[in-house]
């Protein structure tokens, strides 16, 4: 597992400039992430002596929290208060009035690139990222059933990539819904870059 990816091996323009490749493994498949990190927020968070949450419980009561604005204890229902509490540190300012939200999502996802052997396996792994960035399927040829790959590929919103060319562009993914599951998703990523970082 590396921090950073090979830009080389995939066609110009399927990965933004500003974007980070992570080489890791998630949802069971060995993946190359691209994200594009937030820096203030993961800086804050080493000072802070904090790595990441991804318990979905807290994320989704910090999700309803407004970042850096004072929430009273008052406006919490008693499983919200709970929540907080149990918090780590670096997550949130508690004081006697209320609750202030300093987490921030560490990065965001943009881009699960997978690849396989055979566009059917590649678009089934490529499947379990579809709630959480765009896909892209590299095989190392063209397939004999181009037409039904590139058919299929493109049904799903998944690309397709044979060797140096594009078959099929990623769909965009959007601006879909913060959600806490997906919150959950980049600090799990988050976690795995930060233990793929060199020393």
């Amino acid at each position: 597992m590396t921090a950073t990816g090979s830009r080389a091996a995939l066609p110009p323009s399927t990965v933004r400039p500003a974007a980070r490749l992570a080489d890791v493994r998630m949802r069971g498949v060995e993946v190359t992430m691209a994200y594009v990190p937030d820096e203030a927020e993961r800086r804050r968070r080493a000072a802070a002596g904090l790595t990441g949450v991804t318990r979905v419980d807290l994320l989704d009561v910090l999700l309803g929290l407004p970042a850096g604005a004072a929430v009273p204890w008052t406006a919490l229902s008693a499983r919200e208060r709970r929540a907080v509490r149990e918090l780590p540190p670096g997550c949130a300012d508690l004081t006697p009035t209320g609750v202030v939200r300093r987490l921030r999502r560490p990065l965001r996802p943009e881009l699960a690139i997978v690849r396989a052997a055979s566009w059917r396996a590649g678009l089934d792994r490529a499947g379990r990222f579809g709630a959480y960035c765009a896909r892209l399927v590299v095989l190392p040829g063209p397939p004999a059933d181009l037409g039904e790959a590139r058919a299929e590929a493109d049904y799903w919103g998944v690309g397709l990539v044979a060797g140096t060319e594009v078959i099929v562009p990623p769909e965009p993914f959007g601006s879909r819904a913060h959600t806490p599951a997906g919150w959950a998703f980049a600090e799990e990523l988050h976690l795995r870059t930060l233990r793929a970082a060199p020393a």
